[in-house]
C-alpha cells in the first residue's frame, strides 16, 4: 500500500479502463513536469456557507461533518503546535524502537541502512528507509489479521485518542488498542484500501495529522463509488465513524511547502546523540508528514 512515486516521463496520464477511485487517485498523484488540477480538492478553510450546503458539509464550531460518506469527520487545529512537536518527537526517538516494531523488520539483520540516515544538526536525525511503525496489538500485514502479540499503546497516543472521542462523543467507551504511524516523504502515497482486519468495525479510527498537508481520499465499500478528495492539514483530526469505517481510502498526495508557520520557533540545539530536540522536530516536520491512527481491535465482549 505504500508506495514511492515514479516519473511518468512526460507521458499523458491515462483514465480509460480505470473505476471511480482508482480515477481519483491518479488525479491527484504527483507527476513531474504535469500540473494537477486541484479544483475538486476539498479544503473546509476556503468554504463558504453555500459551497458546504451545495457539497453537504456541515460546521460546528472546528468541527465539520460530511453527508458523503456519512460518518467522516474533520476537526481542524485538533492539536496545537506544540502538541504537534511533543507528539511527533516520540514517534521520531521513541516508536520507532523495540519492543515497537517498524517496517524494518522485514528486511536481514545485517541490512545497511546508513544511506537513510539523515543526521544533520541543522535538520534532523532520522532512517528515512522507516515508512511506519506499529504499537500496541502487532498488525500481521501478509495475512492481514491481529495475531496476540502486542506491546503496550504508549500513554500519549492513548490521551490524544481519549481527548478525541471525549471531544466528539461517539461513544461511551473507547480504547486505542492498535496504532499505525506512517512517515510520509515528499511524493510518498497510499494507495486505497480497507481497515477490515479489526474484528471491531463499529468503533472510530481516529487519523491525526503531523507536518505536510496531504490529500485524502474516501469513497464507499467498494472502488466503483467516486470519493471525495480533502485537505488535511498538520494538527487536524481525521474521523471515520459509522459507514466510513468501512469505506476505501487512501492518500494519493503529500503538498510539499506546506507546512505552518514557516518559521521554526524554537531555539536550535545540537542533537543528543541521535534525539531530536524540538528544533529538529519542527525541520522533519517541514519536509515530511507523520499520520498517526489508532483503532480499536476487539469489540470489548471478545477483548483478549
Amino acid at each position: 500500500m505504500y508506495q514511492k512515486i515514479k516519473k511518468n516521463k512526460q507521458k499523458p496520464i491515462q483514465y480509460q479502463n480505470l473505476n471511480p477511485f482508482k480515477e481519483t487517485e491518479k488525479k491527484y498523484k504527483f507527476y513531474a513536469d504535469i500540473q494537477t488540477d486541484f479544483s475538486e480538492l476539498i479544503d473546509v478553510n476556503n468554504l463558504n456557507e453555500q459551497q458546504m450546503e451545495q457539497q453537504g458539509i456541515h460546521k460546528n464550531g472546528s468541527v465539520y461533518h460530511f453527508d458523503y460518506p456519512q460518518g467522516v469527520i474533520q476537526v481542524k487545529n485538533f492539536l496545537n503546535l506544540d502538541d504537534q512537536i511533543r507528539i511527533s518527537k516520540l514517534c521520531m526517538n521513541e516508536y520507532i524502537n523495540q519492543p515497537y516494531r517498524t517496517n524494518l523488520f522485514i528486511y536481514k539483520e545485517d541490512e545497511n541502512f546508513d544511506k537513510f540516515i539523515v543526521h544533520d544538526n541543522k535538520r534532523y536525525h532520522f532512517n528515512n528507509k522507516i515508512r511506519w511503525a506499529n504499537v500496541g496489538y502487532q498488525y500481521d500485514w501478509n495475512n492481514r489479521h491481529y495475531p496476540q502479540e502486542k506491546t503496550q499503546v504508549p500513554d500519549p497516543i492513548q490521551e490524544i485518542s481519549q481527548r478525541a472521542n471525549n471531544f466528539l462523543q461517539l461513544q461511551n467507551h473507547y480504547q486505542s488498542e492498535s496504532v499505525i504511524i506512517n512517515f510520509y516523504q515528499t511524493h510518498d502515497y497510499m494507495t486505497g484500501h480497507l481497515d477490515d482486519a479489526e474484528l471491531d468495525q463499529d468503533s472510530p479510527i481516529y487519523s491525526f495529522s503531523f507536518g505536510l498537508s496531504s490529500v485524502f481520499v474516501i469513497g464507499g465499500p467498494t472502488k466503483d463509488e467516486k470519493p471525495i478528495a480533502l485537505k488535511l492539514d498538520s494538527g487536524d483530526l481525521l474521523v471515520m465513524s459509522g459507514h466510513a469505517r468501512r469505506c476505501y481510502h487512501g492518500v494519493p498526495r503529500i503538498l510539499a511547502n506546506s507546512f505552518h508557520p514557516k518559521q521554526n520557533p524554537y531555539q536550535q540545539q545540537q542533537l543528543d546523540g541521535n534525539l531530536n530536540t524540538d528544533f529538529h522536530v519542527f525541520n522533519y516536520l517541514s519536509e515530511h508528514r507523520i499520520n498517526i491512527n489508532t483503532r480499536q481491535v476487539y469489540k470489548p465482549q471478545l477483548e483478549q
